[in-house]
Formats: structure tokens, sequence, C-alpha cells
């Protein structure tokens, strides 16, 4: 039986992983997945999207964002049983100290209701997002989202009209009270973000379909909306955004942790026909300018060789504001990218306080170049989130599939802490933070809609309204 034994823990393992559901891979591979399948539902393709977000899943079924996203493609093609369930427990199993716990329980309900709605069951998934509201909070830009996918859905909440007549295709005959109540919400989803252009759309076709009066001039919306497009912010405000979107100025250790490698002045921020190199250095010296007096700053830089020693490395309150200052000035590129070994070593460059909230500014264009005995950087994350240091980003990398296996670095970083990724659009020279959601993906547009005669001219309270693939 001793020469059997490998194969016997061979069916074993395969038995194991096949009732846990899950399938081997590393935390990395799960993030790389999820992200490719993120792209691939930004670009339309739900089906190419699904089969990443599956494997995501079956890495990591307890990631909550993998879990939402993969039930959200599984009710999109169809299998809305299977999407519930898996929504579900990925709401159940949010911890109660969470801090994010109510935005999470918002999502799951928000996702339950796009896949009942892609399901055509518009009532219960109108009833899902309204609860998702309540529980959202003052995310401006996501409250615009869920508020424009309510109007959506009362508008399609009309299950039991379908009609067909004639030569006409099939249809839903929509009352005037819906399509006013549905207006409140397009009107609402533009008063939390007038640059939401398919809220726009929506309540525009509102507008124009019952004759109303534009509470809300829309050519001037349209003006506004293309104005903060073509916006180009400079070195004095960006900072700003900067600090705000990483909550950078909340944490009593700041260890900067930057990245000097020779693709820093290689590459350029094309709006600004700078480097890279230099455009980081001149937002970190402004963004330390507004930070607390009280706050305690280490330096550490990501360059040289894989077995180099790096070119500064300052523990934390070992140096002052004005010294830090100078040290940008007058930085130089270097070397390659050696993330994971400095990574690893930036623990040691903070104070022993356990009462000091931490956290590492990583600013970066480029994926580890070196191995480091076979260490997962995913699987580090977890061990700095136990030490209660938390990493947040800013790259100026693109969110092309090309930067996949970057971004799925700073993905698990970024999560596993509790921080934040902010990346630089190099054509429009805005600061975009990386969300861990597909909501900016999940924007609803209204279906064709004309008066009806269906039951003759004399009845004005009618639309017949023309869904594609129904």
């Amino acid at each position: 039986m001793r020469k059997y034994a490998p194969v016997w823990a061979l069916l074993c393992l395969m038995w194991c992983l096949f009732f846990s559901g899950s399938a081997p891979g590393n935390r990395k591979d799960a993030y790389r997945f999820h992200y490719r399948g993120t792209l691939s539902y930004a670009e339309g393709d739900i089906r190419q999207a699904n089969q990443y977000f599956r494997r995501a899943y079956r890495i990591l079924p307890e990631n909550f964002y993998f879990a939402i996203s993969y039930g959200l493609t599984q009710g999109q093609q169809g299998d809305l049983s299977d999407a519930l369930e898996i929504i579900r427990t990925a709401r159940r199993l949010v911890p109660f100290d969470d801090p994010e716990v109510n935005r999470k329980k918002s999502l799951a309900e928000f996702f339950k209701g796009l896949a009942q709605s892609y399901n055509q069951q518009f009532g219960a998934a109108y009833r899902s997002v309204s609860s998702g509201l309540r529980l959202l909070g003052d995310d401006a830009g996501a409250v615009s989202v869920f508020e424009n996918t309510l109007g959506y859905l009362r508008v399609r909440n009309q299950a039991a009209n379908g009609h067909v007549k004639d030569n006409m295709p099939r249809h839903y005959h929509v009352h005037r009270r819906d399509l006013q109540q549905a207006l409140v919400h397009f009107e609402r989803a533009l008063e939390f973000d007038p640059g939401n252009a398919s809220a726009r759309y929506n309540y525009k076709m509102l507008c124009d379909t019952l004759g109303y009066t534009p509470r809300y001039a829309v050519s001037e919306l349209s003006a506004q909306a293309e104005e903060e497009e073509a916006y180009q912010p400079t070195f004095l405000d960006m900072h700003t955004r900067l600090s705000e979107e990483l909550a950078l100025s909340s944490f009593d250790e700041l260890l900067f942790l930057v990245d000097i490698s020779g693709s820093m002045v290689q590459e350029k921020v094309l709006c600004m026909g700078e480097t890279r190199f230099n455009v980081m250095k001149e937002l970190a010296r402004r963004a330390l300018a507004i930070f607390p007096e009280q706050q305690h700053y280490g330096l550490g830089t990501i360059g040289g060789t894989c077995d180099s020693e790096p070119d500064f490395w300052k523990p934390v309150g070992s140096i002052s504001r004005e010294e830090l200052d100078t040290r940008f000035r007058f930085l130089i590129p270097d070397g390659t990218t050696p993330l994971l070994s400095r990574m690893l070593d930036s623990p040691e460059l903070f104070s022993d306080s356990s009462s000091n909230s931490k956290t590492i500014f990583l600013v970066s264009d480029g994926a580890n170049t070196c191995r480091v005995g076979g260490v997962d950087i995913c699987q580090f994350a977890q061990e700095l989130a136990a030490q209660d240091i938390t990493v947040n980003v800013l790259t100026f990398l693109s969110t092309t599939l090309t930067n996949t296996n970057a971004f799925a670095e700073y993905l698990c970083l970024a999560e596993s802490t509790g921080g934040n990724i902010i990346y630089m659009d190099n054509y429009q020279c805005k600061l975009e933070p990386l969300s861990f959601d597909l909501l900016a993906s999940c924007q609803l547009r209204l279906p064709v809609m004309e008066k009806s005669t269906c039951w003759g001219d004399h009845i004005e309270v009618l639309w017949n309204i023309f869904p594609e693939g129904e």
C-alpha cells in the first residue's frame, strides 16, 4: 500500500478542493484574474469577465469584491439563483467590525438588484437597490449611480404590460406617473454628480418625452461635464486631491516608499510634458507641505539592483519635513524595481508604538522585478495588515491589460491592509481612484420609448418602451 500513498494523497487533495469550491492558485493570481475581469466588463465582454471573476472567486471565495463581481456576471448570464446565493453569502460574511461594513452591505444589495434586473425582476431589483442606498453613506458618485439605477428600474418595472400589436415588436406600456417618479431619481442622480453621463441621458429623454422644461438645463450640464473632463489640474491643486483620496494626513506615521527606477525617467506624463520622476517629486513635495506638523515621516527608495542597498532608508521620526523636502528635490533615478524586497524590509522603519496609526505611501510605475525566495507579495500584505500598517498607492501606470501584473500587486497590497489606490491619467492630468467594485461600469440607460396609441389616440398617459434583446 505504501507505493500508492502519493496517489491517495493527490486524490484526497483533489477531493478537498472540489468540495471546498476553491481552486489551487496564489492570492496574486486571484487579483490578476479579477483585474482582467474588471477590464473585460468595462468593455462589455460579460462572458469573458465572468470567466475571470470565476477564477478569482475560486481562489479566494472569502474576498467580498471577488464574490459580488462573480455573482453579478452569473446573474447577467441568466443564472439568477446561483448569483443571489453568491452575493448573499458575501454579504453575510462581512465582519461587523469591518470599517467598510455598511458600504459592503450596500454594494451587495446593489449588485443583487442588478442581477435581478438582468432577469426581468425589476420590482425586486428596485427594492434591493433602495435598500442598498439607505446603507450607502455620503459617497456622492456612488449615490448618483444608485439613483440613476432606481430611475431606470422604475421605468422598466412593467412586467405585466407586455404587448404585441400589428407589426410592432414586443413592447411594454409605461404610465406617466412612473415616468414622473423616475424623473425624480434622475434629478437626484444629477444633484450628486452633474457629470453622470447616463443620468443626464435618461433625464433628457424623460424631459423630452413628458414635454417638461428641464429643472436642470441639460446643455449646461453637458457643458459642465465637458469642462470637468477637459480640466487639467496643475501641481498647485493635484496634491490636495491626492491627500484627500488617500487620507494621508490622518496617520501618525507616514513612510514614503518611492520608486526611483529608470522607467520613471524614461516615461512621461504626457499632458504635463514632464517625466514621471519629476512629477512624483513635485507632487510629494507639495503634499508634504500640507501635512500636519505633528506627523512623523520616513523615507525609503525602490531602485538599484536586486541585491543592492537602497539609496535612502530613513526610519519614521528620524527625518524632518524640511530635510525630507530636500531629499525629494535631489533624488536621482537608479536601476530597477525591487519592490518586494523593499516592502519586506519596510516595517523596520516604523516605531514600536502600538497606538500610532501607520501607513506606507507607495509611489511606483511598475511591478516587482526581483524575486525574494518565492515570497508572495499578497501573502506579505496580510502580514502588514496584522501589524496595522496600511498601504496607500499612487501609480503612473494606465489601467490596461499590459499592466495586469503591477495592478494585481497594488490591489492586494491596498485591499489587504485597508488602503486605497490612485492612478495618474497621463492624457488628461487627472488623479483617478481605482475602485474594487464595478460601479463605474454599471450605468444603465433607458431603452427606446414612444407615445402609445395601442388603446386609441385618446389615451394620453401611456408610452411604449422597446427593450433590446427581449
